[in-house]
């Protein structure tokens, strides 16, 4: 037995690579702990109850603190966002103006549904952003000279 280039190599078992003819099975994965197992159930359980399941990433949910935090912080941007939009109404607006009829469509919103005001904000203001990111595309980077393809010869 060679055990001289590692000397906390153990030697190799008594069939195995010996051409003994008998080949092992690939031994099955060891069971957890019985604590790993508590532990794994415990924690699908208390995100199943919370209503959160965890990310594949391993981050942990949103704390409650801060989901209403954030909820709170919404809902405020959102009744400022109307409040401004209102004190900047046309004042000899006509009642088929359309500046008038959003602004009467927002105010009703807010009163009727404030959950989906807010979400209806933030989609306006995500589409307001992507309009801005796509004229910001479109305008010419430079004073370049803008070369024309040209047409075949008949």
């Amino acid at each position: 037995m060679n055990t001289q280039g590692d000397p906390d190599r153990l030697p190799p078992p008594l069939g195995a690579g010996r051409g003994g003819g008998q080949r092992e099975a690939a031994s099955p994965p060891p069971k957890p702990s019985p604590l790993a197992a508590l532990n794994a159930h415990i924690a699908q359980a208390s995100q199943a109850a919370a209503g959160v399941p965890r990310s594949s990433a391993g981050q942990w949910p949103e704390l409650r603190s801060a989901q209403r935090f954030r909820e709170t912080w919404e809902r405020l941007g959102a009744e400022e966002a109307v409040v401004k939009a209102t004190h900047r109404a046309p004042e000899n607006a006509g009642p088929l103006n359309s500046h008038m009829l959003v602004l009467r469509t927002l105010g009703l919103m807010r009163e009727l549904s404030p959950h989906y005001l807010r979400r209806f904000l933030s989609h306006t203001e995500t589409l307001l952003w992507l309009e801005q990111a796509q004229g910001q595309l479109k305008a010419p980077a430079g004073k370049g000279k803008v070369v024309k393809a040209a047409r075949p010869k008949k």
